[in-house]
């Protein structure tokens, strides 16, 4: 039987994501393990605090009773909440775990030794470039990682005889456009270069080579840049950043290789330590054109994918624009995905509340934490094969497609969310490659969006329905008013008589209704009304349609089904209408006159005529009831 793993991680680190899933997938496939990846986007703002915790939600999908290990990548992390979340549930489960790059008490840490590779960069700058004059660019001030990486440049600084001033250390917060203002202030201060920026990681280098490009300098033949992290996007930068690589891709292997020896009863070290290396590059003047070419080629495959992405949310949005309903989206998401699922993969499921399709005011009905035990699995592929569309338990429907494949795959599950209220989630059956260069942020997005504007659809929808029935009901009843009565009830009438169905209407009057104003009040009155309304609702079939005609006379009308009995009707709501009284207290005489007619097939109905019938039959009754009353 297939090990499940889940790995939790913030997908801005995106290239950190992929290297470590992907290498624990190497192991994965020969060890016969599923990988469930649980990515969110939280960031470091406090502004966005409801999305940061509509993120993070998705961090609450997993049991961890269901998974045989823990990946936790919470260097990635953003909030803190994520960090206490998953270290409080590992330890609550006792489930075999492994933290990257960050230490928890009683969990396995993999760390990356973030001295060694800096030191050999800041080495090679001294020793093979001449570099004197240093400005090393940090990360937060306070941040561990970015404090190693201070340290082996202090090291080396001092071993060759240079020094490394208070003014030259910045700390650009891993941001680029941070970065780049720092610098410019510096350059500005001082009205000179030094020989390199250090930065402690590849987005601030890139933001300096911007600005030196800006500024009218040019990396490296006035200053010299470097970065850190070896990520993709450096590479594939003009020139290349000379960086360190973590190996990530290592690391990933060596944890899942932890995991397994744990599961398998194998203790393993507290702390494991993994060496960086550092990789020339153009910005410190070791250009290798080959490389370039080759970086460049992928770069430009890279824009026809970003063409494709732009191309496949145009469609997603075409087909979903106008739905109001489930069955609707599931319909076009199914012609969609037939069509074209490259993103989502050969298998994918978009899991929806089944709330999402109820409106309430202020989405009150939809949670702001946590999943529904059933879900609506509004889209499924199955090998590329629209799945039907199903409710069915949530913790059913994320291992369906594991439980189905004997061979190991990746899982990736994302939240679907307005800005502070659960949608559900989606989840893709895929390589990683789709976190390069943030595309399952863009997919995410896209489909938040989508889902969005659904439910403002659905939201106009139901606005413009109840708008209709304020125009077609009466407000005292509750049933149907005389123009509802003509909108509703003729066309269905007419519509059954020309299909060859038979078909009644019935005109009810309230007896002496002027005697129970005059005498007991208006407000007697209107309770008469409302005790007759539900009495002839209640006693008649759903789909028969009650009005309010006017006054005190009512209109009911419908479908005469084979067995139905007009006499029996006529009598049950006699019953029920006395019954109503016994129930509200009434102490004014209320009856009622009705009169029923038969609406035979054949010919062309004329409602006028026979809603005369049947005015006729009622006022014949009438005479008699009010004859009954005057004499009591």
């Amino acid at each position: 039987m297939k090990k499940r793993i889940a790995v939790f991680a913030n997908g801005w680190g995106n290239e950190y994501l992929r290297e470590v899933v992907t290498g624990a997938y190497g192991v994965a496939k020969d060890a016969n393990v599923d990988l469930f990846s649980f990515v969110d986007f939280s960031t470091f703002s406090e502004q966005n605090k409801n999305i940061n915790n509509s993120e993070y939600n998705i961090f609450k999908l997993p049991e961890l009773q269901d998974f045989d290990g823990v990946i936790i990548m919470a260097n990635s992390f953003n909030m803190q909440d994520e960090t206490d979340y998953v270290y409080h549930k590992v330890i609550e489960t006792g489930i075999p775990a492994v933290s990257l790059e960050h230490e928890f008490e009683g969990i396995t840490t993999i760390n990356t030794d973030n001295y060694h590779g800096m030191y050999e960069l800041v080495e090679h700058v001294v020793k093979k470039h001449d570099a004197r004059h240093i400005v090393f660019i940090g990360g937060p001030r306070e941040h561990s990682e970015s404090n190693e990486r201070l340290k082996a440049v202090q090291d080396v600084v001092n071993e060759n005889g240079l020094s490394l001033q208070e003014e030259d250390i910045l700390y650009g917060d891993w941001a680029k456009n941070l970065c780049k203002e720092l610098v410019n202030k510096w350059i500005d201060c001082y009205k000179d270069l030094p020989d390199v920026f250090i930065c402690a990681n590849d987005i601030m280098a890139m933001g300096v080579c911007e600005l030196m490009t800006e500024l009218g300098y040019k990396v490296p033949d006035d200053v010299m840049v470097t970065g850190y992290d070896f990520i993709r996007q450096g590479q594939e930068y003009v020139p290349s950043i000379a960086s360190v690589n973590h190996e990530w891709s290592s690391m990933g292997a060596k944890a899942l290789q932890i995991l397994l020896d744990k599961m398998d009863g194998r203790e393993s070290d507290t702390v494991v330590t993994m060496k960086t290396r550092f990789i020339p590059g153009g910005s410190c003047g070791c250009n290798y054109s080959s490389a370039k070419e080759d970086d460049r080629r992928n770069y430009l495959v890279h824009k026809n994918d970003g063409l494709a992405c732009d191309s496949h949310f145009r469609h997603f949005y075409m087909w979903t624009k106008k739905i109001e309903n489930a069955n609707d989206l599931n319909y076009s998401l199914d012609n969609l995905f037939h069509t074209s699922h490259w993103m989502e993969g050969d298998n994918f499921m978009l899991c929806l509340d089944p709330e999402f399709f109820n409106i309430e005011e202020m989405n009150e009905n939809l949670r702001m934490q946590g999943f529904s035990d059933e879900m609506n699995v509004i889209s499924a592929l199955k090998s590329g094969v629209p799945r039907p569309h199903q409710i069915m338990k949530y913790r059913e429907a994320m291992f369906r497609v594991s439980d189905e494949n004997p061979q190991s795959q990746i899982f990736i599950f994302v939240p679907v969310y307005s800005e502070e209220r659960n949608y559900g989630f989606a989840m893709l059956a895929r390589d990683m490659d789709i976190v390069e260069d943030n595309y399952l942020y863009i997919w995410t997005r896209h489909m938040n969006q989508c889902m969005e504007q659904i439910r403002r659809n659905i939201t106009i929808a139901e606005l413009t329905r109840r708008l209709t029935m304020l125009s077609v009901t009466d407000p005292l009843t509750g049933v149907y008013n005389r123009a509802g009565c003509e909108k509703i009830a003729y066309p269905m009438l007419e519509e059954w008589h020309n299909a060859g169905g038979r078909g009644a209407i019935m005109i009810a009057d309230i007896d002496r209704m002027k005697t129970i104003n005059d005498v007991f009040g208006h407000a007697s009155g209107d309770l008469a009304l409302r005790t007759v309304a539900a009495a002839i609702k209640a006693q008649l079939p759903s789909d028969w349609i009650v009005s309010r005609f006017g006054g005190d006379e009512f209109f009911a009308g419908g479908k005469l089904m084979e067995g139905m009995d007009l006499k029996s009707m006529q009598e049950s709501i006699m019953q029920k209408l006395a019954e109503e009284i016994t129930k509200r207290n009434i102490v004014f005489t209320l009856k009622l006159s009705i009169g029923i007619v038969i609406l035979e097939p054949g010919g062309k109905l004329n409602m006028e005529s026979e809603l005369h019938r049947a005015d006729e039959i009622m006022y014949s009754i009438k005479k008699e009831h009010h004859r009954e009353i005057d004499n009591a």
